[in-house]
């Protein structure tokens, strides 16, 4: 269990990781050409990392299939905790309310993400 939680985890995150990387590739590009204003990339970011979290905790609930909620629990505390290392060490700007409400929407996302990719068809043991 402990190897298939470890390689499902690593797969996951490396979903994650890659996905934020092409999409940050693609915002540079809009920002760059000025194809979307800043009000509308700043959402377009918003929305893909909610989904993107989202799909990754699935991801994972899904090769584990079992204990969703404690998987989607795994993956944002991993996520916020290098969002705060992020945000202390890289920017050096105090924590705000806003970083607050972020850390708790990841947290619900990802554990939904999770709930929802243990109940995915194909995962049930027979």
């Amino acid at each position: 269990m402990t190897q298939k939680l470890g390689r499902a985890l690593l797969y996951g995150l490396s979903f994650i990781v890659i996905s934020i990387l092409i999409l940050g590739l693609l915002i540079t590009t809009f920002a760059y050409f000025e194809w979307l204003s800043v009000g509308a990339l700043e959402k377009l970011i918003y929305a893909s990392y909610v989904a993107i979290f989202f799909i990754g905790s699935a991801v994972v609930a899904k090769q584990v299939a079992e204990k969703g909620w404690l998987i989607g629990l795994m993956i944002a505390a991993t996520m916020i905790i290098l969002s705060l290392l992020y945000y202390l060490i890289g920017v050096e700007s105090p924590l705000s309310f806003k970083f607050a409400i972020r850390c708790v929407i990841t947290l619900v996302i990802c554990v939904t993400g999770g709930m929802i990719g243990v109940n995915l068809p194909g995962t049930k043991k027979n």
